[in-house]
């Protein structure tokens, strides 16, 4: 059997960009509102009401764009983690000498958990909670993994190019310097210490490279 549906009526251009704008800005209205509650209570704390009555949005608004609380959750790790590989990324292309590079990752990292602190404590949140109180904590792993074989790639390039003489496997001195790297995004979440200055950035990466090198 098949439904006798009326023919969809088409937006012209305008009209359209109009809706998709708003769509848009709603389901980052839902999902700012989402982090702020799971950043303050915690994910098993939080009730799908605590994050409708955030946002000032009904349910059925909700629920058109999130199936559940775990895809919510899902969505704010899965963009924090994909936006910080093409961070990383870019900045491992940047210009300049070897130490400079790394010197500016570290700068630029901390920078960034000063304008996104809440995002990165939930994505901290998410890895050293309970095990079964964070859902898709296999698939959140697996995605922050990724860093590791940027920062891998990247050093291998450099122990190509003769830049860089280390007897350590490049995917272990890419997990010693994002666990470096961490310590100093701990500090600045749990103990509001400031963004790095250039001078201790540049000194942390000179300890780094001293304790890596042949």
């Amino acid at each position: 059997m098949r439904w006798n549906r009326k023919p969809t009526k088409k937006l012209p251009p305008v009209e359209r960009g109009k809706k998709s704008r708003k769509s848009e800005r709603t389901r980052a209205q839902i999902l700012s509102a989402a982090l702020k509650c799971f950043t303050s209570m915690g994910y098993s704390a939080t009730s799908i009401q605590d994050i409708v009555d955030s946002a000032d949005f009904t349910k059925p608004t909700l629920y058109y764009y999130f199936n559940s609380k775990a895809d919510l959750f899902a969505a704010l790790i899965d963009s924090a983690l994909k936006d910080s590989q093409e961070f990383v990324t870019k900045l491992t292309k940047k210009e300049g000498t070897f130490k400079d590079v790394l010197v500016n990752i570290l700068l630029s990292s901390s920078q960034r958990t000063h304008d996104k602190t809440s995002l990165t404590r939930l994505i901290h949140y998410s890895f050293f909670a309970a095990e079964r109180e964070i859902p898709y904590r296999q698939k959140c792993f697996e995605e922050a993994s990724k860093l590791y074989d940027i920062l891998g790639n990247f050093f291998d390039s450099k122990k190509k190019e003769g830049v860089l003489k280390s007897d350590y496997e490049s995917i272990d001195i890419a997990k010693a310097f994002l666990a470096y790297a961490n310590s100093f995004t701990i500090e600045q979440v749990v103990n509001k210490a400031p963004v790095l200055t250039p001078k201790r950035a540049e000194m942390i990466i000179d300890m780094f490279l001293s304790g890596i090198s042949k």
